[in-house]
């Protein structure tokens, strides 16, 4: 069973590795491996750039081409940074749950590649050309090899439909469209106001935009459904994966107790001091003062998830049988790896404090990984420790900002900010030492 970690729910189950205590994090420091997947991403670049050629006119295949090198340099340096992780047991997993969509659906591309992302989130997206990219966090979260088929199948809906292409191709020619010259010459022209109008011209594009992506998000599951019920997975699985999308849409940091900082914080030669649990007073924010210019509903590009679910069962009524997936051994496995993978995801994202949270959140469910979260939480405090001494503690802890965390969340923030540079020294050291 997993802990549902540092997000929204914190004391859902736990799944254990038998070898935790000696668990080493995914190694992405492979540089012949890495040259090798950037060779492989830039050459099915050059070849999407091609084939823009024979489908546009030359201004709008030469724009999207453009732009497209510039991303295919941005994602070729994540993939030099270590963004992502080549590790043979799950990208085997994941290649075979394509192959198992493949065989009753000849529409899937045959030169799909797979990169799985150092992000702890339940997400995934697809590239146009052919790169699919799943977050690692998939893994965690979800119960089952049923659910990974329904997201892996709702992205080829996404590839086979050229949804980021037709988008993209849409902005081109918006942008050079008479209309918008016209727009933005009569902004020009303006003397007063110039700048409502602006803001409203853009606001009504970009509510326009984001309607067309909502209407996407409804194609690629209706097409994504087709390709998931014809493989051997149950049916009712795909309505479960979207509903766990739901469920874990808003993540916010949520669920440590007090407790566990009087008993991981409470060391020999450093006594646990109630002062470090000290808040700021916000009793008199005024939360109304905040308002939005721009309404987030309005222009999100993934509708309603519960929306979607709805739609899905009107479409496909046989998904609202109740079929239950066990999850296989294979599963558990790449599960669990997930897992042992997420404080160090943070870590090498710099998300110090974030990594802190989230061991606290896991040491106290007193499973059986303690040795190894203690030993994080002194990576961790050495990093915090490095930054508050550098005067850098801002790039690796969030400040205070009650309108938009937990209040778990802000006692931890209190709490390190509360620290003094001596004090996490002494933490840092006692638990490098002690792991």
């Amino acid at each position: 069973m997993k802990l549902r970690f540092l997000f929204v729910f914190a004391g859902l189950l736990c799944w254990s590795l038998s070898h935790s205590q000696s668990y080493k994090p995914i190694d992405t420091a492979d540089n012949a491996l890495r040259k090798e997947k950037v060779l492989r991403f830039e050459q099915k670049s050059k070849e999407y750039v091609a084939g823009l050629k024979d489908r546009y006119s030359n201004k709008i295949s030469s724009k999207i081409g453009t732009d497209f090198k510039e991303f295919t340099q941005d994602f070729c340096e994540e993939i030099n940074e270590g963004s992502f992780v080549f590790d043979k047991k799950m990208n085997d997993y994941v290649i075979g749950i394509l192959n198992q969509l493949r065989e009753n659906n000849n529409n899937i591309p045959n030169d799909i590649d797979i990169l799985i992302a150092r992000n702890n989130t339940l997400n995934a997206f697809c590239i146009p050309n052919n790169t699919f990219v799943l977050n690692m966090g998939l893994f965690y979260w979800l119960e089952n090899e049923e659910q990974v088929a329904a997201v892996i199948s709702h992205e080829l809906g996404h590839r086979i439909l050229e949804h980021t292409t037709k988008n993209k191709k849409k902005a081109v020619e918006d942008a050079s469209s008479s209309q918008t010259k016209q727009d933005i010459k009569s902004i020009a022209l303006t003397k007063y106001g110039k700048y409502d109008y602006a803001f409203n011209l853009f606001k009504s594009k970009l509510y326009l935009s984001r309607e067309a992506e909502r209407k996407q998000e409804f194609e690629a599951d209706s097409l994504g459904y087709e390709i998931y019920r014809k493989s051997k997975y149950a049916q009712s699985e795909f309505l479960t994966a979207l509903g766990m999308m739901a469920r874990y849409d808003t993540i916010k940091p949520k669920g440590v107790k007090v407790e566990i900082y009087k008993s991981v914080f409470n060391l020999p030669n450093l006594p646990f001091d109630e002062k470090w649990l000290l808040k700021e007073d916000f009793s008199k924010y005024n939360y109304d003062l905040f308002k939005e210019k721009i309404d987030r509903d309005s222009i999100s590009s993934h509708p309603e998830t519960l929306n979607r679910i709805s739609r899905i069962k009107e479409l496909f009524p046989e998904t609202t049988s109740k079929t239950k997936t066990e999850a296989t051994a294979s599963f558990k496995e790449i599960s669990q790896i997930a897992e042992m993978e997420m404080v160090p995801n943070l870590y090498k994202k710099e998300r110090y404090g974030d990594a802190i949270y989230l061991c606290l959140l896991f040491l106290q469910t007193e499973n059986r990984h303690q040795d190894y979260y203690k030993k994080w939480l002194g990576h961790c405090f050495m990093k915090v420790y490095e930054g508050r001494k550098n005067y850098k503690l801002n790039r690796y802890l969030d400040r205070i900002e009650p309108k938009n965390q937990s209040e778990s969340y802000q006692q931890f923030l209190n709490f390190v900010w509360n620290l003094k540079l001596d004090e996490i020294k002494a933490i840092a050291d006692y638990y490098s030492k002690e792991t």
